[in-house]
């Protein structure tokens, strides 16, 4: 009777193995790019909110909305983000929205 091993995955392989997966699956590059996409709106939100000094609840009250919606705009889970609110979050942060293309071998 033989045991069934599984294979430790220590964070080099998982670093090589996203990067596998991401040259032979269009499936996992699009739910990469967009998850890699989705985090880093949330969390320039939150940076800029804090270096501006800004509690959420008072973004909130500038967007006229409440706490717990700026609290699920940072979040990093949240997959609905509306490009109308962004641009409110924007405004009330003293900032601008900037969409930008760049192509995949460009990015790092």
């Amino acid at each position: 009777m033989s045991k069934n091993k599984s294979k430790a995955i220590t964070p080099k392989t998982i670093g090589q193995y996203a990067e596998e997966q991401y040259r032979k699956s269009r499936d996992f590059r699009k739910a990469y790019d967009e998850e890699a996409a989705r985090l880093h709106i949330g969390y320039k939100i939150a940076r800029l909110r804090k270096e501006r000094k800004i509690t959420q609840q008072e973004l909130a009250r500038r967007i006229n909305s409440s706490q717990q919606t700026i609290s699920r705009i940072e979040d990093t889970r949240n997959t609905r983000l509306n490009f109308k609110t962004l641009i409110r979050v924007a405004a009330a942060l003293q900032a601008y929205v900037r969409v930008d293309f760049v192509p995949r071998e460009l990015a790092t």
